[in-house]
């Protein structure tokens, strides 16, 4: 298979994001007249459309996918657990290195467009807030879970001086994925199913075809972007008051997202790795370099898995440790995607105009991290799972135009975090249990064949 063939689908997107810049320049400045809304909405049409799909598909490919890892890592005994540990210590500190860069920089205050500013009149308290990510993640009704999000309101008494702790306390529903109860529901079933161990199997294997399946359907769909971004991209730039600054600010984005990556790579990671296992992690790097070259080219965490286990085995991993991390942190893992998803986000909340309290921006980036769990690495479709996600905060899906802009630019990078982290996670859990009895190990042993067949 010639290169080309190989990276036709990243070649094809570089090409249409340069062709529909080029042709919302000259149709914003060569028509005699501006655009109208409605002209620009007949024009962004077919882009509306694949943004639909893409959210149709969204909740049973997070459903499916959560359920089926899930399923495979309450068999795990303590080398799951441990996985577990990692995996959740790597995106917390993804989230909050997401968080610094973007309050720091504020890539998304380079460039304001009035005209897109929305106005949020709700008066709230931070601890409102907190509780309403509890109540969210603990759903009282999994129907309403898909469909819409809980959300605290504060009613003003008759006496409009009186202190915002004494008014009424009320609350509606907004509509919107409420991601964090999904998830979080998915992650309870999972673990469910694989405690039933035998009985459970054929229901496991339902929702692993349905997550091939969903995964298929997902993978046509990428497929059609750059069709799709031949109308939403103009149309966004036909709504734009002056592109040059909106591209310098898409720039400065570009810039805080591989400051960030970058930033966890190389300096995070390292730094956890050296905490836990007092080596160097300079070692790590020398051998991984296939697996980081395999990711650069497929641009996929999942297509990976088989060069990574191989690297792990060069450095001596105990291949039933690495055979169940590598295929599980494929899957659970996406520090990479959790990080860009998050600073996207802020950044389009930044561009909106909006100001959020820094828990507000906490939230939303728990949100966008949750929203990544149990997603496969899907190439060039890191934008699919922040639609929901800027939806639930009162964002109009079209504005994910300008993060389809430039995924195609960090997607290789965001991939090669993600394999970075699995990694390391492999080779600590495999310190931590070296001098462990042989029991430890063969929690896993039965496990590890099937999820071995990835290979």
């Amino acid at each position: 298979m010639s290169e080309c063939t190989k990276h036709r689908d990243t070649i094809l997107t570089l090409t249409s994001i340069i062709v529909a810049i080029v042709i919302g320049i000259m149709l914003k400045n060569l028509t005699p007249q501006p655009w109208f809304d409605r002209a620009i909405m007949y024009y962004q049409f077919p882009g509306e459309i694949f943004l639909r799909i893409i959210n149709c598909l969204i909740l049973p490919l997070i459903v499916s996918s959560i359920i089926s890892a899930s399923c495979d890592l309450s068999k795990s005994g303590s080398i799951g657990l441990k996985a577990l540990y990692y995996y959740s210590t790597t995106t917390i500190l993804g989230i909050i290195l997401a968080v610094v860069l973007t309050e720091t920089i504020r890539p998304g205050e380079f460039y304001s467009n009035s005209d897109s500013t929305l106005i949020l009149n709700r008066k709230f308290l931070t601890v409102d807030t907190f509780l309403d990510i509890l109540r969210n993640l603990f759903s009282d009704n999994i129907v309403k879970t898909c469909l819409s999000q809980y959300q605290t309101i504060l009613l003003p008494s008759e006496n409009i001086t009186e202190d915002i702790h004494y008014w009424k306390i009320s609350h509606q529903y907004n509509d919107g994925v409420n991601v964090l109860g999904l998830v979080g529901f998915s992650l309870i079933v999972g673990i469910a199913i694989g405690c039933l161990n035998d009985d459970g199997k054929y229901l496991a294997d339902c929702f692993k075809a349905l997550s091939q399946a969903t995964m298929m359907m997902m993978n046509g769909v990428i497929r059609i972007v750059p069709l799709s971004i031949l109308f939403l991209i103009p149309g966004k730039l036909l709504q734009t008051e002056n592109i040059q600054t909106m591209l310098s600010n898409l720039g400065m984005l570009v810039i805080t997202v591989i400051v960030g990556l970058l930033t966890h790579s190389f300096i995070v990671l390292p730094l956890l790795y050296f905490i836990c296992t007092r080596k160097s992690p300079l070692n790590i790097f020398s051998k991984i370099g296939p697996a980081i070259i395999t990711a650069i080219g497929t641009s996929s965490s999942t297509a990976t898995v088989p060069m990574t286990i191989k690297c792990l085995d060069d450095i001596g991993v105990n291949p039933r440790v690495s055979r169940f991390t590598v295929p599980i942190g494929a899957t659970i893992n996406m520090d990479g995607v959790a990080l860009y998803e998050t600073i996207g986000a802020i950044f389009l909340v930044q561009q909106r105009g909006l100001h959020f309290s820094l828990l507000q921006v906490i939230a939303l980036a728990i949100t966008c991290t949750v929203s990544c769990i149990g997603a496969a690495g899907l190439p060039n479709g890191g934008y699919a799972m922040l639609i929901v996600v800027l939806e639930s905060i009162g964002i109009p899906a079209e504005d994910v135009t300008f993060i389809i802009i430039i995924d195609c630019f960090v997607d290789r990078l965001r991939t090669t975090v993600n394999i970075v982290t699995d990694t390391f996670g492999a080779t600590i859990i495999n310190h931590l249990i070296e001098n462990k009895p042989d029991i430890e190990l063969n929690e896993v042993e039965v496990n590890t064949k099937m999820l071995a067949e990835q290979d």
